[in-house]
């Protein structure tokens, strides 16, 4: 599932079918269904998007990201994932697709959704769909029959818009043979390089250049305001410690929580474990499907062989998802009763299980969890008084303007900040230092809540944004203008050699006679290898090689990498292997047509987000 996710992380097909995680099962990566909120999270045309589809969209991806990637999963990479924003781009692409094959009149039928359904392994005991096993998963995971029909028609239908725009995207063998040549073609470049750093007899700045450049620079060079704080926090964790619950309380929070006392789903499994090595890794694969054979018969028969061939433990065990290998965790959660798992390939070895028997999260006796829902009685008790304390502190500091003292009654103690400007380095959060720099100098800021702490503050000094004096930046600005004439004079360089030079030989003749450097690359393809380390890695760089050729070998214009500047010409040409292409032929076909088809959506998609008029609103993503 990983190289799945991995191949095709821009996948329309991908995306929108995320979009069914409201309606799919937990050991798919899955919520359950809840309520839906009144509150609009987008519109598209006449449809809605509730902010409730949403949430629940979004906690299955990250959810399905997790079942994957396991603790290779930070907060980090979570964030810049944004699993929100990919929800509801799934979710409005959803939408466009249904709308528009409704328009053209496209469904599927029930006996579709029938078939989809019947061939799903979750519903199937032996291999063969069960209808009492179907009705029980939907009622374990509190979904209707209806919702999840729906879903499935759906997503057939999503199926059916993907296979018109395949058809459409099919590429003549001819258009692709051009393109095979034109990405597989290699070259060898000259490179003459002019390094500003390097740049000999470049006269200093002038009094009058410095001055002109510190007008031209001095915005950039303002000094943000900044302040210095008295600040107080007002935390949960502090007020929860000394926050004294009641029996009745305790078991009141325990019956209003009860899901959040529940264990965790086990299985009781067999297995067979085949390990192997890279040269004999095909040889157990085939051994591992012949064992597949006998130990579907029956528990006893998956046993028996299990004693015979399992060079691990056998016998049954009892796990939880959160024990088991992500790669096996998926499918085994996925499974019936008395069905078989696998084979899965865990690395080194080949892993066959059984699912004996399955044990449902229960809700745990209070006496089995009564510290944890004390702790967390605790917290919220906590919650409430942080804020309630935290009020009532900052309405004697406002009369006293003697913060310390307000909030010394509550054992709190207002420490002083260093210079904060509103970065993330600051002693207090952005927000706090945003608020703290519209207030005067003593002035007692009002209660700013970040999460679940509150703050108080005072502003003990404050300098307001400011422009430096050109002799306080004086260094900067001789530096940036004696950057600029270097890199004038390198670029000057090169501009001297280029005119009429037609070969790369004659080139190399002009950078010799410069005394800048000129090296040759080793072949390469501009399209589809990885650019020299000389040249900028970008797209735009790729398209200037492609102009490049017998008949126009040097490029006109001086192109600049990482601060230097380079002229570069074609020195050697080697077209494309036409045997290469026969074997390839096919493979390249298929890629050409999805490429061109992921380009035809992707118009759709964006003429179709402005006739249908979408708006996404913004709390929404927050």
């Amino acid at each position: 599932m990983l190289d799945v996710l991995r191949r095709n992380a821009g996948s329309w097909v991908i995306k929108i079918i995320l979009g069914f995680i409201a309606v799919t099962f937990v050991w798919w990566g899955v919520g359950t269904y809840s309520e839906r909120g009144r509150d609009i999270a987008a519109t598209v045309g006449s449809q809605n998007i509730s902010m409730g589809e949403l949430a629940e969209a979004a906690a299955g991806l990250e959810k399905t990201y997790r079942d994957v990637y396991g603790a290779a999963l930070t907060p980090e990479m979570a964030k810049t994932l944004n699993f929100r924003k990919q929800a509801m781009d799934s979710l409005i692409q959803r939408a466009l697709f249904l709308s528009e094959a409704k328009k053209m009149g496209i469904s599927a039928s029930d006996e579709e959704v029938q078939r989809e359904i019947a061939a799903t392994p979750a519903f199937q005991v032996n291999g063969q769909f069960h209808a009492e096993q179907y009705q029980a998963t939907l009622k374990y995971n509190r979904i209707t029959t209806a919702s999840y029909e729906e879903s499935k028609r759906q997503e057939i239908t999503l199926k059916k818009m993907e296979g018109l725009f395949a058809a459409d995207a099919r590429v003549p063998e001819s258009e692709a043979l051009e393109l095979f040549r034109l990405a597989t073609r290699k070259v060898r470049l000259l490179v003459v390089t002019a390094d500003p750093d390097k740049i000999k007899g470049v006269v200093s700045p002038t009094e009058g250049e410095i001055a002109a450049k510190y007008d031209q620079m001095k915005e950039s060079l303002r000094i943000p305001a900044r302040v210095k704080l008295l600040a107080a926090r007002f935390e949960p964790a502090f007020f929860a410690r000394d926050a004294s619950v009641t029996e009745q309380e305790i078991r009141a929070f325990y019956e209003g929580n009860a899901d959040k006392f529940r264990n965790e789903e086990q299985r009781l499994v067999s297995q067979i474990y085949l390990p192997y090595a890279k040269k004999d890794k095909e040889a157990v694969a085939k051994k591992m499907a012949e064992i597949l054979v006998e130990a579907g018969k029956g528990k006893a028969e998956f046993e028996k062989t299990a004693k015979k061939h399992s060079k691990m433990k056998t016998g049954e065990t009892w796990t939880r998802r959160s024990e088991a290998r992500p790669e096996v965790a998926g499918p085994l959660y996925a499974a019936a009763v008395d069905s078989l798992v696998g084979p899965i390939d865990v690395g080194g070895g080949i892993l066959l299980l059984r699912v004996n028997r399955i044990q449902f999260p229960e809700t745990l006796p209070l006496d089995k969890v009564k510290d944890r829902v004390t702790a967390l009685l605790k917290r919220e008790k906590g919650k409430d008084i942080a804020v309630i304390k935290a009020y009532e502190a900052h309405t004697k500091a406002s009369a006293s303007k003697d913060l310390k003292g307000a909030c010394a009654p509550y054992g709190i103690a207002p420490a002083e900040t260093g210079w904060s400007g509103g970065s993330k380095e600051d002693a207090v959060p952005p927000a706090v230092v945003q608020e703290a720099l519209m207030l005067p100098v003593k002035e007692i800021g009002p209660v700013k809540s970040i999460g679940d702490v509150h703050y108080l503050f005072q502003v003990v000094a404050k300098e307001e944004s400011r422009i430096p004096a050109q002799a306080e930046v004086r260094e900067k600005i001789v530096s940036a203008v004696s950057r600029e004439k270097r890199r004038a004079a390198a670029q000057a360089e090169l501009q001297k050699i280029l005119p009429g030079t037609n070969t790369a030989a004659e080139l190399a003749q002009g950078a010799k006679q410069a005394g800048l450097p000129a090296a040759t690359t080793a072949l390469f393809a501009p399209l589809s290898d990885t650019l020299p380390e000389s040249l900028p890695p970008s797209g735009e760089m790729r398209k200037t090689l492609l102009s490049l050729s017998r008949k126009a070998p040097v490029l006109g214009k001086a192109v600049e990498a990482s601060g230097r500047f380079l002229a570069l010409a074609l020195s050697e040409e080697k077209g494309a292997d036409e045997k290469e292409w026969v074997s390839r032929k096919d493979s390249f076909l298929r890629s050409v047509a999805e490429q061109k088809k992921n380009q035809m959506i992707e118009a759709f998609l964006a003429e179709r987000r402005v006739r249908e008029k979408v708006e996404i609103n913004p709390e929404a993503l927050k």
